[in-house]
């Protein structure tokens, strides 16, 4: 029987199960700080993912020697034959994600071992590969993203008072699609938001708040929503997602996003609707990761002394990462900046139109 393409871990031999298990141990004041004992779940999945599949070819090729130490099981020729299989699987940039996660795991197996040749590995992987798909053909500027969003809750109000089936959803989509470009999050973080956990009142305003456990990278995030948002938010809470639970069962969940079932959205859903009212409004869908690219573009394009906050925006432990990664053209400041960038943008904007086109 052949083994799965990812090892889980309870499947790995017992040393490794036995030296994640002692790493993943929080630090205290009477032992060593453990390598990945502040790693988020989110990373610590990630790495897991890599080094199962890591393993699994191992089984595979019938070079896994349980009682072997990690490090003695990986070889330059190892190595090279597993990039060429998962070559063969996905897409180049994942092939270069999944073998960092390889790498880091082997850095927590085995921290005193000499690893640099393999970071060399993953460097010029990173190199070679290319995006999937090409981003710019559906980029789109902010201000527009923002004020769809902003027309769609419009839209969704005056539908409401008619009594339209499909008011609360409509509403709901508009409020998702300004909420993540005002803030742009990304999309996990986005569909697992809670009221009262993850959405806060704060004065004339709301806040939204995820741990380091929380967050892809470990690093948490703390945003201020603009103020023009508030009664946008407060009308899908009074009016839309009510409207939406009495379609369902349970009424007490406390998840923010709430589907036209009346149950939680998943993250699937969400990211089929943002893509089909952006695809309606623009001719083209935008995907909700792609919303971290525009805002950061849009920052650096409308406010490029602002450029600096990008990390805090993008949840980045570096600038460098941001641009590499985002950028074609402390959190709270980062969200200001960029929203005020949008505000003012969409201000001229209707200055401009009442004036009959005149400067």
């Amino acid at each position: 029987m052949m083994p799965p393409l990812c090892l889980r871990v309870e499947d790995w031999p017992s040393i490794d199960q036995q030296i994640w298990r002692e790493a993943r141990m929080p630090m205290r004041f009477d032992r060593r700080a453990r390598i990945a004992g502040g790693w988020s779940e989110a990373r610590c999945k990630i790495v897991c993912q890599g080094y199962g599949q890591w393993l699994s070819c191992l089984i595979r090729w019938g070079e896994l020697d349980p009682t072997e130490p990690p490090e003695s099981r990986v070889t330059h020729e190892r190595i090279e034959t597993f990039v060429t299989e998962i070559q063969a699987r996905v897409a180049p940039w994942s092939v270069a994600m999944m073998v960092q996660a390889t790498q880091r795991m082997l850095t927590v197996m085995a921290p005193d071992h000499d690893w640099h040749w393999l970071d060399a590995v993953v460097a010029n992987l990173k190199r070679l590969a290319r995006p999937a798909r090409d981003k710019r053909p559906h980029m789109v500027d902010p201000v527009q993203l923002y004020g769809l969003g902003i027309g769609l809750m419009t839209e969704a109000r005056r539908r409401a008072a008619d009594g339209d089936y499909h008011a609360a959803t409509m509403g709901r989509d508009g409020l998702i699609i300004a909420t993540l470009i005002a803030c742009p999050v990304r999309i996990a973080n986005l569909t697992m938001i809670e009221i009262g956990r993850h959405l806060l009142a704060a004065e004339g305003a709301y806040m939204l708040r995820f741990s380091e456990e929380e967050t892809k990278t470990g690093r948490a995030i703390e945003a201020e929503l603009p103020p023009q948002l508030t009664p946008w938010i407060d009308f899908y809470l009074r009016v839309h997602r009510p409207r939406l639970l009495e379609r369902g069962d349970d009424r007490s969940t406390r998840n923010l996003w709430i589907n036209r079932w009346g149950t939680p959205m998943i993250e699937h859903a969400v990211r089929d609707q943002i893509r089909k009212r952006t695809g309606d409004a623009f001719g083209r869908h935008v995907w909700p990761h792609l919303f971290r690219a525009i805002a950061a573009t849009g920052m650096v394009d409308h406010a490029p002394e602002q450029a600096a906050l990008l990390p805090d925006l993008l949840g980045h432990g570096d600038e460098r990462t941001s641009k590499r990664h985002y950028v074609l053209s402390s959190g709270t400041m980062a969200h200001r900046a960029v929203q005020s960038v949008m505000l003012d943008l969409r201000r001229a904007a209707a200055g401009y139109l009442r004036s009959g086109g005149r400067t």
